[in-house]
């Protein structure tokens, strides 16, 4: 099986498209059933983080690169790929064109939750062999934007199964390093720290959970613009002894490990939702709200919990409940650990897009 993969945004900075394509990229160049050729723009993101072999520069700063586009559509009727694939939304045209014109079947992928523009959803979308959502949610958005759900399948982002899964001896190791003892509850926020994300949640729930509790730590991993004050809040509270953080880190999911409770408040509409089934993988009680696509990942008491959107005397009151009762967290957790490696792992999904492919052949 050829493939044309195309991700050549410049630009430098990570995203999760590009996250994305970097893990799709590095795991299919290993299938020895796959030649994996790849059209990434000349020091991105992604051309950073994958090897040089089969890869080729070709820069797509927009949907209309009419030069950039004719060097694609070449290279695509030079290497008859079975498939071409275009995983940004701002290069769906120009890998729709490459596919057409190289009579490679077309697959996009579809990450965002904005609604499509009118010629994409026109002309496009309905015309390509099949568009992966990454989510219910995605897929969601894509039906009200008119295109047929016979086009759709949902292939979720993968968790590499090597990196995020549970070990108690780890466990234990990474909270001996941040200096946190065995009998603590560890509340976890992993991610960028911004009130969208809902940091400031996060800290009225640990405030309040304090007051029942007394042997709590909470961890923050990860950066962003209200660390400083979220900082300052917890001293505010008499907190400031029990945050532990990490900063920006290469390796989050080893500190994620020592996790009891991760906690995923964010204020807005998520694509997906890594941080939930990254909770999952390491076997913690995941709390969400119920904004898309997180109320879809969650199983309210089942594989998790699942609370309006700013009920924070909710959050506290069904924590307490979970908390209090081992073996309802320990039901939960196992639940949560099951789904990720029936539904998250890297070879789940990797084996699921591959099978997809086959039968579009």
């Amino acid at each position: 099986m050829k493939i044309l993969w195309i991700n050549a945004n410049p630009n430098p900075n990570p995203g999760g498209t590009e996250a994305h394509s970097i893990d799709f990229i590095n795991s299919l160049e290993k299938n020895p059933e796959i030649t994996l050729y790849k059209a990434v723009a000349k020091g991105s993101f992604v051309d950073k983080n994958t090897t040089d072999k089969n890869k080729f520069y070709i820069s797509l700063k927009s949907e209309f690169s009419p030069v950039n586009t004719i060097k694609l559509i070449n290279l695509a009727r030079k290497l008859k790929p079975d498939f071409v694939i275009g995983n940004n939304g701002n290069e769906y045209i120009n890998t729709f064109l490459a596919g057409k014109l190289s009579g490679s079947k077309i697959i996009l992928f579809r990450h965002m939750l904005n609604y499509q523009p009118f010629f994409n959803r026109k002309f496009i979308l309905p015309k390509v062999d099949k568009i992966f959502a990454v989510s219910q949610a995605s897929k969601n958005r894509l039906l009200k934007d008119g295109i047929p759900e016979e086009k759709i399948d949902i292939l979720p982002n993968f968790i590499d199964e090597e990196k995020f899964y549970y070990d108690q001896e780890e466990k234990q190791l990474v909270r001996k390093q941040l200096n946190i003892n065995p009998d603590e509850t560890v509340i976890t926020f992993i991610g960028k720290v911004d009130r969208g994300k809902g940091i400031y949640d996060y800290v009225e729930v640990c405030k309040e959970l304090n007051k029942t509790f007394k042997n709590l730590k909470f961890l923050i991993i990860g950066d962003g613009r209200d660390l400083k004050p979220t900082l300052e809040i917890f001293k505010s509270y008499g907190l400031e002894n029990r945050v532990i953080t990490t900063g920006n880190v290469i390796n989050p999911n080893w500190y994620l490990k020592a996790s009891d409770v991760v906690m995923v408040l964010s204020k807005g509409e998520e694509s997906f939702g890594r941080t939930v089934i990254e909770g999952f993988a390491v076997k913690s009680l995941v709390v969400v709200y119920d904004v898309e696509n997180l109320k879809y990942l969650v199983e309210n008491y089942k594989t998790g919990l699942v609370v309006e959107k700013d009920n924070i005397n909710k959050v506290v009151n069904n924590l307490k409940q979970v908390l209090t009762n081992q073996d309802l967290y320990n039901t939960i957790t196992e639940n949560a650990y099951q789904e990720f490696l029936q539904k998250y792992t890297k070879k789940r999904v990797l084996q699921d897009f591959l099978n997809k492919l086959k039968a579009l052949l």
